[in-house]
């Protein structure tokens, strides 16, 4: 019976042992083989930080227009003989466009004409009289009256002014005679026609609208914190939406100051060449002004920047260990690029997948980051957005 007692307090001895501190067997920890031992690893997707060239562009919403738009009136009364003009239709400088009854402004010439030859004959005849009687009068003193003298010298005066009066209505009837005939003032096209042959129109009727096509104006608004990179000279790009064509344009006009109310610089470029034949004035474009570029700057992409107290930072691998810099960012790309102009060195094993989790100098596993799927047909761009907000530096 003893005995027996001694083998159950031996037996709950060592089971007392077998739970305490230190004497437990360490198991392994869920997860797998080994999981428990050593510190935690946090898998990433790293990729090498790029170099490549950065570019800065001032982004608007503008409008393509004519350079000129000009309204083709009737200068003289009469009816439309003819219209030689359509819709549509392109002109060079001095064609016919209509006729406004020719005859009978060529016969208003020839009236004024014949009317000059009359005052021309009667200044002869006028001139004549005044100098006889002004030679009579030299040779007998008081032999003729002195008002006699008077109203010949005013007659010849007369004479004179009826010359210039005729010369006057006779330069008028050529003008008609050159208005009766309209012609394009420059190249073009007709873009409307307001009447018909036959039509009976007064001076001031608007016959049709001329549209001047090159060079094309590209009218658009920049903030006005962009403004000041902006000037005469610098060349531009832009597309439209009819048939998403890029097109070049060169800057020639830049505002003085702001709109008061929107604080909107108006900006206004030339499109010449084959590109101002492609296009049609009223088009709308979406704008692009490059204003600055870097070569050879370290780009990381925008999803592998965190924002902190301490600034934008981002984490690269060493020796399986995540090093944490800071970062002084600079122009970002539309592609989710930004460029980094301190912290980071090109070739650098960037973490751009799982840092949302990452401290410094905590064991990683590195995974490469799959590559993005490749959209056929993509070109790659350096060019970054502006706006209507000052874009200078990148903001994650």
């Amino acid at each position: 019976m003893k005995a027996m007692q001694r083998t159950g307090v031996l037996a709950l001895s060592l089971a007392v042992l077998s739970l305490a501190p230190g004497c437990k067997k360490e198991a392994p920890a869920q997860g797998g083989k080994g999981a428990g031992r050593g510190p935690i690893q946090f898998p990433v997707e790293v990729a090498p930080v790029a170099a490549r060239d950065v570019e800065y562009s001032v982004s608007a919403v503008g409008a393509v227009e004519a350079f000129e738009s000009v309204q083709i009136t009737a200068r003289v009364p009469g009816a439309l003989e003819r219209v030689t003009f359509s819709e549509g239709q392109t002109v060079k400088k001095g064609d016919t466009l209509a006729e406004i009854e020719p005859a009978r402004y060529a016969i208003a010439v020839r009236s004024a004409e014949a009317a000059l030859q009359k005052a021309q004959a009667a200044l002869v005849e006028a001139k004549a009289g005044s100098q006889r009687r002004a030679e009579v009068n030299a040779q007998s003193p008081g032999l003729l009256p002195a008002e006699q003298l008077e109203t010949y010298q005013a007659r010849a005066a007369t004479a004179q002014a009826d010359v210039a009066a005729a010369r006057a209505l006779l330069d008028q009837a050529q003008l008609n005679q050159r208005d009766a005939f309209v012609r394009a003032p420059m190249d073009g096209v007709l873009q409307t026609r307001t009447v018909q042959t036959g039509q009976y129109v007064q001076p001031g009727v608007v016959l049709a609208t001329l549209l001047r096509r090159e060079p094309l104006l590209l009218r658009f608004n920049v903030p006005a914190a962009d403004v000041t990179r902006i000037t005469p000279g610098m060349p531009a790009r832009f597309t439209v939406r009819s048939d998403g064509g890029t097109y070049a344009a060169k800057i020639t006009y830049v505002a003085a100051s702001a709109d008061a109310q929107s604080r909107m610089v108006a900006v206004t470029a030339e499109v010449t060449g084959e590109d101002a034949r492609k296009l049609r004035p009223g088009a709308f474009a979406t704008v692009s002004v490059p204003v600055e570029s870097r070569g050879g700057s370290p780009v990381i992409p925008q999803t592998a920047i965190r924002p902190s107290e301490r600034g934008f930072l981002a984490f690269v691998v060493t020796d399986n260990k995540a090093r944490e810099r800071i970062l002084e960012l600079g122009l970002r790309t539309p592609d989710g690029q930004v460029e980094v102009k301190e912290g980071l060195k090109p070739g650098e094993t960037l973490v751009v997948r799982g840092a949302e989790a990452l401290r410094d100098g905590v064991a990683v596993r590195v995974d490469q980051a799959r590559p993005k799927p490749k959209v056929e047909g993509e070109q790659p761009t350096t060019e970054a957005r502006g706006g209507a907000t000052p874009a200078t530096e990148a903001r994650p």
